[in-house]
């Protein structure tokens, strides 16, 4: 299944887009991630590492691409036996910025994680954060 989740916010797009790139930030948007544990502390295509979720769940990921010019980056998680690729990116948007996700994987894990992204997205944008 394919899905798109789009949000916006006041949030700079630079700001929204270095939230992506700094693997240390993610937990403070991204309230399902406890931590990241990779190699490098930035988005890079190739790095491969750990998201750490609730219950210290750890699962894969493969960063895929990334065009830090047009603000854009895409990666695969391997959560069990379920494959997901998700593309992300940023964009200018009156007042601040958009971000659009979209997720590839199993219906059964779009459906269950689409509120948790959604939640995240919104955090992404804010220019409160």
């Amino acid at each position: 299944m394919r899905t798109t989740i789009t949000e916006t916010g006041g949030a700079d797009p630079a700001v929204a887009w270095s939230r992506y790139e700094n693997l240390a930030l993610w937990t403070t948007w991204s309230p399902q991630i406890q931590e990241v544990i990779a190699a490098t502390p930035r988005i890079a295509p190739g790095l491969n590492g750990l998201v750490v979720g609730p219950l210290g769940i750890r699962v894969p990921f493969e960063v895929l691409s990334v065009d830090a010019e047009a603000m854009e980056w895409s990666w695969h998680v391997r959560p069990g036996p379920v494959d997901a690729t998700l593309d992300h990116a940023v964009r200018p948007a009156p007042g601040g910025c958009s971000t659009e996700l979209v997720i590839d994987a199993p219906a059964f894990a779009v459906i269950g994680y689409r509120p948790l992204a959604a939640l995240a997205l919104r955090r992404l944008v804010r220019s409160d954060l």
